[in-house]
C-alpha cells in the first residue's frame, strides 16, 4: 500500500462504549461513528454523484535524488522459481469481497480495539475489514489481531479479509505466510503486488508461482490482487494478466489526489474488468508525502468514487484506510447506498 511508515489506530472513544476488547487500542481517536449521517435519512450529497475536482494541488516536484537505484539481486534468483502452467477454473463466492469494506493498517507490535473497529464498520453498514497481517520484511504477525477481530466480526455480519505486502525476492517464503494467514479462518486473501520502485520482484514467473500456491491454500475462499491502478486501457506494463489466472478479483488502488475521482476510477474498471471482477480502493489519505493533494479527500469526493465505482459495475468497494481517514470520509461511506 506505497506506505511504511508506523500507523496509529483512531477509532472513537464513544464507539462501543464501556466494551471489553479483545485487544488493547492504539492511540487517540478522532472517528466518530455515522450513525445518523443527514436528517431523516435524506443523502449527504445527490445522486447520481457529479464530477468533483480535487484541489488546490501543489506544484510537481521530481523526486529527491533522481532515479532510484535497481532493486538487488533477488534472495531465490528467477532460475530457480517454478514455472507454474494455468490452473484449472474454479467457482469462488465474491459475497465476502463484495459491497463497502475499510482498511486496517497494522504493523508488528500494534494493537487493535477489535470492539471499537467492528462497532464503527456496523455502524457504517460495511460488509468486509480488510486487516494487513504480514509482510516479506516483518513476516506473519497477525495471529493475535485475527484471533480476536475474526468472531466479533462475524457475530455483526462483517467478513474479515486479511492482506500482506509480498515483495517476492523470495516467493515460496511470501507464499507460506499467506498459508499461514489463510489457516487462521479468515474470509479472504489479498496479496498486495506493488512494483518494483516499492521493492517488488514483479515478474511473471514469480508471480505465478506465489499466486499458484496461494490459490491452492484459499480452497473455496476468493483470492483478490491488491493492484496499481491501469492509467490507460493498455494493461502490458504490469503482469495483470498473469495474476488473473490465479486471483479471483482485483481490487485496484484509486488513489486520485489531483485527478477526478470518477475518471481514474472509471478507466480503472473499464480495463480490469475485462479479466476480473473488481473491487475498487479509494483514497483514504493524506498523499503530501508522495507529492500528492495537501490534506484528506473531502467527503464529495469519497461520495463520487464510490458511485461510479457502482455504476461501473464494481462489486464492491473499500477505503484505504480507517487510521488516516477522516469524519467526512467515513461518513460519506457509511450514508452511501451501495447495492447491486
Amino acid at each position: 500500500m506505497h506506505r511504511f511508515a508506523r500507523l496509529v489506530l483512531l477509532v472513537s472513544s464513544a464507539v462501543a462504549a464501556g466494551a471489553t476488547a479483545s485487544v488493547t487500542a492504539v492511540g487517540a481517536s478522532d472517528h466518530a461513528v455515522p450513525a445518523a449521517t443527514a436528517p431523516h435519512g435524506a443523502l449527504p450529497y445527490p445522486l447520481p454523484a457529479a464530477p468533483v475536482q480535487p484541489g488546490p494541488c501543489p506544484p510537481y516536484k521530481p523526486p529527491a535524488g533522481g532515479t532510484p537505484p535497481p532493486l538487488p539481486a533477488p534472495i531465490v534468483p528467477a532460475r530457480s522459481v517454478p514455472l507454474v502452467g494455468a490452473p484449472p477454473p474454479r467457482h469462488v463466492d465474491l459475497s465476502a469481497i463484495s459491497g463497502k469494506g475499510m482498511w486496517l493498517t497494522l504493523f508488528p507490535g500494534d494493537t487493535l480495539n477489535v470492539a471499537r473497529v467492528v462497532a464503527i464498520a456496523h455502524a457504517a453498514g460495511l460488509h468486509q475489514l480488510w486487516i494487513r497481517t504480514g509482510s516479506s520484511h516483518d513476516g506473519f504477525f497477525g495471529g493475535p489481531a485475527l484471533a480476536a477481530l475474526l468472531p466479533a466480526a462475524h457475530a455483526r455480519g462483517i467478513d474479515v479479509i486479511a492482506w500482506d505486502f509480498p515483495t517476492l525476492s523470495d516467493p515460496a517464503a511470501d507464499a507460506a505466510r499467506a498459508v499461514a494467514t489463510l489457516r487462521t479462518g479468515v474470509d479472504g486473501f489479498s496479496a498486495d503486488i506493488e512494483e518494483n520502485p516499492e521493492g517488488t520482484y514483479t515478474t511473471r514467473r514469480r508471480v505465478a508461482y506465489y499466486l499458484s500456491i496461494v490459490r491452492l491454500a484459499a480452497g473455496n475462499r476468493p483470492i483478490v490482487a491488491t493492484v496499481p491502478r491501469p492509467v490507460s486501457a493498455d494493461l502490458n506494463g504490469y503482469p495483470y494478466a498473469t495474476e488473473a489466472r490465479f486471483v479471483d478479483a482485483f481490487a485496484p488502488m484509486i488513489y486520485w489526489s489531483c485527478n477526478e475521482p470518477g475518471l481514474v476510477t472509471s478507466i480503472a474498471i473499464d480495463a480490469l474488468a475485462k479479466l476480473r471482477p473488481v473491487a475498487p480502493i479509494g483514497q483514504d489519505y493524506n498523499m503530501a508525502d508522495e507529492g500528492g493533494r495537501i490534506g484528506l479527500p473531502t467527503g464529495q469526493e469519497i461520495w463520487r468514487f464510490l458511485d461510479v465505482a457502482r455504476r461501473d459495475g464494481a462489486i464492491g468497494a473499500s477505503l484505504y484506510d480507517l487510521e488516516s481517514g477522516g469524519r467526512a470520509d467515513l461518513a460519506a461511506l457509511g450514508a452511501y447506498p451501495w447495492s447491486p
